[in-house]
């Protein structure tokens, strides 16, 4: 005759074989309750994504800060859940967590003026006339660039690449990049000063 464990008694097993620090333990821990706390995490969170994050994040802490420790089976209201209501009670305090944090960045976002609302529109003009102002300061500061500075000054301020990327890119080295950018930059100066 075969007698089978309870669920209490498994989980006392399970729980000796966390503290004792085996990884097959972990291993069976995670493949027991994983599916469990999926389901706790998404239906709080309503979010699936989202509670897959939070349960994977359990886990590597449930590990790695040995959160197992802290489960005292003498402590269990129920013989039943010794170690699922540690578990459930952590997840859900988890997400509770990520429920009070959204909507508290929910309530910044709906406080930010908005830019439309944050100018009046003499100032919004203003700032258009300023910004188109600029903009033909600089490309007719640009157009005083000889060709290679120019082109070394595009490649490197407005497409973001790296000294060595427009080097290889211009088939030059990156002192003359660097060279070329410093003349760009003075010829810019000089010009954006005078207007």
């Amino acid at each position: 005759m075969t007698t089978t464990m309870s669920v209490y008694e498994e989980d006392l097993i399970l729980l000796q074989q966390l503290k004792a620090g085996t990884p097959e333990a972990f291993t069976a821990f995670y493949e027991k309750y994983r599916r469990y706390l999926m389901i706790v995490a998404a239906s709080i969170l309503e979010d699936e994504m989202e509670a897959q994050d939070l349960v994977q994040d359990f886990f590597v802490d449930f590990w790695e800060r040995q959160l197992y420790m802290r489960i005292d089976p003498g402590q269990s209201k129920s013989e039943d859940v010794v170690i699922k209501g540690y578990v459930h009670k952590v997840v859900y305090n988890r997400c509770m967590d990520r429920l009070t944090a959204r909507k508290a960045k929910q309530k910044r976002i709906a406080h930010m003026p908005v830019q439309d609302e944050a100018c009046a529109p003499e100032i919004r003009m203003e700032i258009a006339e300023w910004q188109q102002q600029l903009s033909w300061s600089l490309k007719t500061a640009i157009a005083q660039i000889p060709p290679l500075s120019a082109r070394v000054f595009e490649l490197s301020y407005i497409q973001r690449k790296s000294r060595i990327e427009v080097a290889m890119e211009m088939g030059v080295s990156p002192n003359t990049v660097k060279n070329q950018l410093l003349r760009a930059m003075k010829i810019l100066r000089h010009h954006l000063k005078k207007g």
